[in-house]
C-alpha cells in the first residue's frame, strides 16, 4: 500500500488545525484557561476534541510544504482561538468588575483575598462576583456555545484576519464597564444616599459620625441591596452572553 505525501498533509491538516485553535482558545477561554485545570486535563480534552473534529469537519486546509507558510498559518489558528476565548473572557470580567465597584461603594475595597490566579490580593467581592460570574457562564452553556463558534469558523473561513472582525472586538469591549455599572448601579445608588444621610445626620447630631456609625449602616445597607440585586444576576449574564455570541457572530462572519 502506497501513501501519497499530499494524503499524509492532509491528514495532519486535518488534526493540527483544529488542534492550535483549541489550544489558543484554552488559553484565554473562562475555565479552560484556569490553573485549577491540570494541564494534561486541558491536553487530553484538546487532543480528543480536535481528532473529532478531524473526523467531523469535511474540509480543512492541507499542511503547506514551506516552513514560513506553515508558521503562519499556525500563528493564524492559535489568534482565531485565542480571540474566541477573549471574547467569553469580557463577560466573566465584567461581572467580576461590577463586584469591586460593589466594594468600593459601600467601603469593603480593604478587604482582601489572595487569589490563587491572581499576581496579587483582590478585594473579597470580586472574588464572589467572578466565581458566580463563571459558575453563570457555565450553567447557562457559556463553554457550548463557544465549542460552537468555534465549528462554525472553521466552517466560514481559515481564521480571523480581517481588520473589520478586530474593530468589532474593540466595539465589544466596552461591556466591560458599562455593563459592570449596570450590574453594580443599585447598591451604587444606595451607597451614594447613604452617604447622603449620614452628612446630613451628623449636621444635627455630631455624635453619629461617619466612624462609628456611617460605615456600619453603609455596609450593611450596601450588603442587603447587593443580595436583593442578585435575583436579576442570571439575567444579566444570559444578557452578556447574547452579546458576546453576537460579536463573536460579527467577527467570524468579516474574518
Amino acid at each position: 500500500m502506497v501513501v501519497a505525501e499530499h494524503d499524509v498533509m492532509n491528514w495532519l491538516g486535518r488534526f493540527l488545525w483544529p488542534f492550535m485553535r483549541l489550544t489558543g482558545l484554552f488559553l484565554t477561554a473562562p475555565l479552560f484557561n484556569s490553573a485549577f485545570v491540570p494541564r494534561i486535563t486541558k491536553l487530553a480534552i484538546i487532543t480528543s476534541y480536535a481528532m473529532a473534529l478531524a473526523l467531523w469537519l469535511p474540509m480543512l486546509p492541507t499542511v503547506p510544504h514551506d516552513l514560513g507558510s506553515i508558521m503562519i498559518l499556525g500563528v493564524i489558528q492559535i489568534l482565531t482561538g485565542a480571540i474566541l476565548g477573549f471574547v467569553l473572557q469580557i463577560v466573566v470580567a465584567a461581572v467580576s468588575c461590577a463586584g469591586e465597584l460593589v466594594g468600593l461603594s459601600i467601603g469593603l475595597g480593604f478587604a482582601e483575598l489572595q487569589f490563587r490566579e491572581a499576581t496579587s490580593a483582590t478585594p473579597v467581592l470580586y472574588d464572589l462576583m467572578f466565581w458566580g460570574g463563571l459558575i453563570g457562564y457555565v450553567i447557562l452553556g457559556g463553554p457550548i456555545w463557544l465549542f460552537a463558534a468555534l465549528v462554525n469558523s472553521f466552517q466560514l473561513h481559515g481564521g480571523i484576519t480581517s481588520p473589520t472582525s478586530l474593530s468589532a472586538i474593540l466595539a465589544f469591549s466596552d461591556v466591560l464597564f458599562t455593563s459592570a455599572v449596570w450590574i453594580a448601579l443599585p447598591v451604587m445608588v444606595s451607597a451614594f444616599c447613604m452617604n447622603i444621610i449620614v452628612a446630613i445626620s451628623t449636621v444635627f447630631a455630631p455624635q453619629l459620625n461617619l466612624l462609628t456609625v456611617g460605615f456600619p449602616i453603609l455596609i450593611l445597607t450596601g450588603l442587603w441591596v447587593f443580595a436583593l440585586s442578585l435575583a436579576y444576576f442570571n439575567a444579566s449574564i444570559q444578557s452578556l452572553l447574547n452579546q458576546a455570541m453576537a460579536c463573536i457572530s460579527a467577527v467570524l462572519l468579516h474574518g
